[in-house]
């Protein structure tokens, strides 16, 4: 009879992935961090097309939020083309 549970192995086994993934976020300068959503928000992410309507499960809104993430620099690109940091902003239309 092997002193080693199943229970057991499995517990190493998902300390071992922990670890490598710790060592890959490390590796690549990655941060491993907790996020609170809003109700408004999770709507704003299922308008946007990137979390499912309805979809509740962590790894749902984990992904939608990483999907919007990664979005921001082509957008900062686009809106850096449109408006230079250099010049001033167009405030046309804006006075009452």
């Amino acid at each position: 009879m092997s002193s080693v549970t199943m229970g057991d192995e499995q517990r190493r086994q998902l300390a071992r992935e922990r670890v490598e993934a710790f060592r890959t976020r490390r590796r690549t300068g990655r941060l491993l961090v907790p996020v609170e959503v809003s109700p408004l928000q999770l709507a704003g992410l299922e308008r946007l097309g990137l979390l499912e309507r309805g979809a509740r499960d962590k790894d749902a809104i984990a992904s939608a939020i990483m999907r919007f993430l990664n979005a921001t620099s082509p957008v900062a690109t686009v809106g850096d083309a449109l408006w230079p940091a250099d010049e001033e902003p167009c405030d046309e239309g804006l006075a009452a």
